[in-house]
């Protein structure tokens, strides 16, 4: 269970990154979720894009220890 204090963008970057990292970016699924994700979070794909371009080594190294992506 995610930690209630846990940055959304966070959440929504790693959903987005997984999806880009495979070039799945527009996949429907991964867009109808995506959607429904910035909504359901408050965020929107600008802030989304912002939090990847200064966290995104921070978040391949996530997906890398959840066994998302290789190391």
């Amino acid at each position: 269970m995610p930690a209630r204090d846990a940055d959304p963008l966070d959440g929504a970057a790693l959903l987005k990154l997984t999806f880009v990292l495979q070039g799945r970016q527009e996949d429907p699924g991964f867009r109808f979720v995506y959607r429904g994700v910035l909504k359901d979070l408050g965020v929107d794909d600008a802030a989304v894009e912002r939090h990847l371009a200064v966290n995104g080594d921070r978040l391949r190294a996530i997906l890398v220890a959840r066994r998302v992506l290789p190391a």
